[in-house]
């Protein structure tokens, strides 16, 4: 007899249905997101809901195998502060967040667990406390993503900015895709497109990939915004996010059928010589 749980959100679930649940879903994805500004013409939710969206989807294919824990809807862009509205959490606090709702998962028995961040700012405080987490849960299989960079050669064949990453035509697709309501289209505007429209510390950064150069947005474009929005389309945002969704869905399979980890033996004990 197949389980249909009533849902796989877990903060829309009793504890009583979540115990039934947990030996049919081995998966728990923790989405991350931010609120930021996201140029003239999209919500400041976007990168949470694209996280959460995904990890909604995914859920839905494998149904039961996956739960979804409640979005984490505040993340690290202290070089979107420029802008009204935008919140930030330090790395430190940040990592502390993650880290607390990913133990907090592992207390209740998940032991594969995805966290999946639609915000790239947040990328070098995720990958630290995963690699951390890793070493502390020692029994459980633990990996993350962002949602963009999963679908990269995608990414390449359809972007026509030069100059991209943040509101552009394939993020403002993807929330045409997954919420319309995120974006306002005669709100949007092109941003800083080509290395000509950055200033020389932009250019220089933007120049010479492999080096990190990170500069506020609020100097890298008056909008707030890279690339050209008004590009996007929802039938593009279909394309990236429903191979997004393939993709992480491949990937998720394949860590339900890895063996367990096992737990770290205690250390060994050194036997003092007594005289």
């Amino acid at each position: 007899m197949t389980f249909t749980p009533r849902t796989h959100r877990l903060a829309d679930l009793t504890w009583p249905e979540i115990d039934e649940l947990r030996p049919h879903a081995p998966v728990a994805i923790v989405p991350l997101g931010a609120t930021e500004q996201h140029g003239l013409g999209m919500a400041q939710r976007t990168d949470t809901t694209r996280a959460e969206a995904v990890a909604d989807m995914v859920a839905r294919r494998m149904s039961p195998q996956v739960v979804v824990a409640p979005a984490i809807p505040v993340g690290m862009s202290e070089h979107h502060m420029g802008f009204p509205g935008t919140l930030t959490l330090s790395a430190d606090t940040l990592q502390r967040v993650v880290a607390d709702v990913v133990t907090s998962l592992h207390r209740h028995g998940w032991r594969r667990i995805f966290v999946l961040t639609g915000h790239g700012g947040n990328n070098s405080a995720v990958d630290t406390v995963v690699s951390r987490l890793r070493a502390e849960l020692t029994d459980t299989h633990l990996a993350w993503s962002g949602v963009t960079p999963v679908v990269s050669d995608l990414v390449k064949q359809h972007a026509d900015s030069p100059v991209r990453g943040h509101s552009c035509e394939i993020e403002t697709s993807q929330a045409m895709y997954v919420d319309p309501d995120l974006v306002l289209s005669e709100r949007l505007t092109r941003g800083s497109a080509t290395l000509d429209d950055l200033d020389p510390a932009g250019r220089l950064g933007r120049s010479h990939p492999g080096f990190h150069f990170p500069q506020a947005y609020d100097v890298l474009s008056p909008t707030g915004n890279l690339g050209n929005p008004r590009l996007a389309t929802p039938e593009l945002g279909a394309l990236l996010i429903d191979t997004v969704v393939d993709r992480i869905c491949g990937f998720l399979t394949g860590l339900i059928g890895l063996p367990d980890r096992l737990p770290a033996p205690p250390p060994a004990r050194i036997a003092l010589e007594t005289s």
